[in-house]
């Protein structure tokens, strides 16, 4: 890759379970109980790819059709203090917390209930990941779209998590568990479940977490991904204020463990805060062509302001070179009063959220453990890489104009570790912007990109271009440098072998100041195996995180089998794209 690769990617959303429907074309199913689901970036939670989705759908985030859920509730209690019609308000009252926000097309209604009364005697989940129980709760249920499972004595949750996960000693991590399982080609939800542990619910002291983390998992079943604003709520750095707490959003990525009870904590954190509202209506908008549908809602777009753009490495000369993904993209309005942005109305964006997060390589391969392309998640389209979206600001006091602060930050690798299109590898962002001031008014559109300044600049490598035909030769010393560079690169070598000999590489990943680092980028590299034979065996497999500049030094001597026809093999050090 040339210096500017901040384009490698990082895995996608969730892992899949695929059984026939997703080899038959007809669904895409997702496993998500035992662990969270990686999110795929700041907004959406999941994008559609260029594969397995229909044609035309790459890019667009997963939503549920027309912004309308059924859902069906337990038979059965789910706590002494929450019997059957208390555990149905009590769900009710969490949805209400999402379809309440008033710019935001969403509606979700209980149909009826389930079939059975859902217990560890009539579920299962199976080494694969696939659940077996009643019919109307697995993946394939999409007449009964979203199932609430009132686990009365944690039994679902051993069956589901492990045996011990539904004791009183998980309530943190396991009150409340599940999501979307089954989406559709055509880029909509088709079904979800959602596990309530009744043994976490059996005071009304407790009740609070239980709705607080309902909330958060209903989010998701929405289609939301965790977000990063206000970190310092949770870091103490600097030491956070009200106005802090107001902002902070209910969709960030963990909880310390000594926030029990939550309220310890956060202030009202069940609520919604603005980057939340904007984040889900930016999924589902109030429009003119829907609005008749949300008859006491807002249009979206007319009564907010938005700020869109990308976050761009700066070239030679300070203008704006490639895109760069994995950046915190922060809006926040400026109070007139004190000429001070807000903590509280701000909103939040991660660049590239739609951008696909893993498209494989040729040394690690297309497609994951599972036999599904990696690029079904997320789009290929040049200019959605670096993007982000800041639709939904709102302005306070019911002025007409504002201005807000744009500003970035790198994403925080411990507490918001599963934000963005690097979850779970954290990256920080090369060079620094400077805070820019945006004019915006409701119903208006800004265009304003972001420049990294200081960042890494673009190099061209001595041995470039090369190609599978055309290799560049290794320096005979067996050392040298090349550079990162955007999605897709791949650079090609060769060196004659000798028989009887072996073979050691040794690549090491420099940062901005040419220092060793594993927070940049993490490569991989591989051997061809023979002109004839045409294929790569990984040396070790790694995943590219991000940018700057990867060292290859190479002392070779390689077996090779029949020296005297000179097959040459190949070592191709290539963009380990997460």
């Amino acid at each position: 890759m040339n210096s500017n690769g901040f384009s490698a990617k990082t895995a996608g959303p969730p892992s899949l379970h695929c059984p026939a429907a997703i080899c038959a074309g007809v669904t895409l199913w997702i496993a998500v109980l035992g662990s969270t689901p990686t999110a795929f970036a700041g907004g959406p939670g999941y994008v559609a790819g260029v594969t397995v989705f229909n044609a035309g759908e790459a890019g667009v985030p997963l939503t549920w059709a027309q912004g309308r859920i059924s859902y069906y509730t337990d038979q059965g209690n789910l706590s002494p203090i929450l019997p059957g019609a208390s555990a149905d308000a009590f769900v009710a009252s969490a949805f209400s917390q999402w379809t309440s926000i008033p710019t935001a097309a969403i509606a979700a209604t209980r149909v009826g209930q389930l079939a059975e009364d859902v217990s560890g005697a009539n579920i299962a989940i199976g080494p694969d990941g696939s659940i077996s129980g009643p019919q109307d709760i697995v993946p394939s249920a999409v007449t009964t779209p979203v199932g609430l499972v009132y686990d009365a004595d944690g039994t679902v949750t051993d069956a589901l998590l492990g045996a011990g996960a539904g004791s009183t000693a998980d309530c943190f991590t396991n009150a409340v568990f599940g999501g979307v399982d089954n989406v559709g080609l055509d880029a909509h939800f088709l079904h979800a479940l959602v596990v309530m542990n009744g043994n976490c619910a059996q005071t009304q002291d407790q009740l609070p977490d239980v709705q607080y983390r309902l909330v958060r998992i209903l989010g998701r079943v929405l289609g939301l991904d965790w977000s990063q604003l206000n970190l310092n709520v949770i870091t103490g750095q600097p030491p956070p204020t009200a106005a802090d707490a107001a902002g902070f959003t209910v969709m960030h990525g963990l909880d310390p463990v000594s926030c029990v009870p939550i309220s310890r904590c956060y202030v009202n954190a069940e609520q919604p805060k603005m980057d939340d509202a904007a984040a889900l209506s930016r999924l589902y908008p109030v429009t003119t062509q829907n609005v008749a549908g949300f008859a006491s809602k807002q249009l979206f777009y007319e009564t907010t302001a938005r700020i869109h753009g990308s976050v761009r490495f700066a070239d030679a000369n300070g203008a704006g070179a490639q895109p760069m993904q994995g950046v915190n993209v922060v809006a926040r309005w400026i109070d007139p009063a004190t000429g001070l942005p807000s903590r509280t109305y701000a909103a939040s964006s991660v660049s590239g959220f739609l951008f696909c997060a893993n498209a494989g390589n040729v040394i690690t391969g297309f497609n994951d453990s599972t036999g599904l392309p990696f690029n079904r998640f997320g789009a290929n389209n040049p200019a959605l890489e670096g993007s982000f979206d800041l639709a939904g600001l709102q302005i306070p006091g019911g002025a007409s104009s504002a201005q807000y602060q744009l500003t970035v930050e790198p994403i925080d690798p411990t507490w918001s570790a599963p934000v963005g299109p690097y979850a779970g590898s954290q990256v920080e962002p090369s060079g620094s912007a400077r805070p820019i001031n945006v004019t915006v008014s409701l119903g208006a559109s800004v265009a304003q990109d972001v420049l990294m300044l200081g960042s890494a600049i673009q190099k061209a490598d001595w041995f470039e271009p090369t190609t599978y035909s055309a290799p560049a030769a290794v320096p005979v010393e067996g050392d040298w440098v090349g550079s990162l560079s955007g999605d897709g690169n791949i650079d090609y070598f060769w060196f004659p072998g000798q028989n009887n000999r072996t073979l050691s590489a040794i690549v090491t990943a420099l940062d901005d100041s040419d220092l060793p680092t594993e927070a940049k980028s993490q490569p991989v590299i591989a051997r061809n195996a023979g002109s004839r034979r045409g294929h790569c065996i990984p040396i070790k497999e790694a995943r590219m995180i991000s940018k700057i500049w990867a060292a290859v030094a190479a002392v070779v001597r390689y077996a090779e089998a029949e020296f005297a026809r000179r097959e040459e093999d190949r070592i191709q050090p290539a963009n380990s794209e997460k």
